[in-house]
Parts: C-alpha cells; structure tokens; sequence
C-alpha cells in the first residue's frame, strides 16, 4: 500500500505545481495586462484575477487534506472518523471553489462577449463542473466510509 501511497502523494504535488505557477507567474502577467490595456479588459479581467487567487486557497487547502488522507491510509487508519472529517473539508473546498469560479462566471462571459471568443466562457464552466464533481465525489466518499465504519462498530459490539 506504500508504494500506491507515494505515487498519489507525487501526483498531489504534480497538482499543486502548476496552480502555485500561475498564481506566481500567469496572474501577475495578467493583471499587468488588464491594468496597460485599461478599459472593459481591466474591468472584466481583475475580478477573475482576484478570484483565481481567492480560488488557489481552497484549492491547496485540499490539496494538503488528501495529503493527510493518504497518510491516514498508510496508517491503516482509512477506516476512522478523522477520514470522514478529512474527506468533509475537502468537498467543503471544492464547493467553495465551486461557489467562487459561479459567482465569476458572469465576468467571464462579459469578457467572452466583448473579446468574441465563446471558448473563454467555456473556461469558466469547467472549472465550475470540476469543482462541483469533486465535491459530490467526496460526498460519497464521505458517506460510504461513515456508513462501514458504523458497521464495522456495530458488528464489533455484537460480537
């Protein structure tokens, strides 16, 4: 199980790289950008600018959670209510990031229509479908482990 572990622990990190990228590298560029160019560019782009970086904090929040459930699993300790705590934070942070990347949808269509390029709002709503894909995967997650570990407790005290 500790080879699996290390692998998801890597592609975790592979995860966080690019994000951590953009925000030191891309979101910079493109708030310089909005900034020179001025206008309804600067107007529809800063709000999607403070939102990616108001994003990225979930976003690693659960990042760093499923950095601790997988060292829950290599415990032996994926059966435990502090996973059920853990996978809970996580859809948390994915329907926060869901909310966020919602509420700037319409700045991204306004940019989508001045700028005539549709492919900008697809942008917006598959980050918004990411998310909320994420959070109801650890939903079920969530409940499925709550659910054995009840079993597993019940049938601990029946025996």
């Amino acid at each position: 199980m500790k080879r699996e572990t290390v692998f998801l622990k890597l592609s975790v990190i592979v995860l966080a790289l690019p994000i951590l990228a953009a925000c030191i590298f891309l979101l910079p560029f493109l708030w310089r950008d909005a900034k020179e160019s001025g206008g309804w560019i600067a107007n529809s782009m800063r709000p999607i600018v403070i939102g990616m970086y108001v994003a990225a904090v979930p976003y690693f929040m659960a990042l760093f959670q499923t950095f601790t459930l997988l060292g829950l699993i290599d415990r032996n300790e994926a059966f435990s209510y502090e996973a059920v705590k853990v996978l809970r934070v996580i859809k948390y942070c994915a329907l926060t990031i869901t909310v966020i990347y919602t509420a700037l949808l319409p700045f991204f269509y306004w940019f989508a229509e001045r700028d005539d390029s549709p492919g900008f709002l697809v942008i917006g709503f598959v980050f918004v479908f990411a998310a909320f894909v994420i959070a109801v995967f650890a939903e079920l997650l969530q409940k499925l482990l709550k659910r054995a570990i009840d079993m597993k407790q019940e049938i601990d005290l029946t025996v």
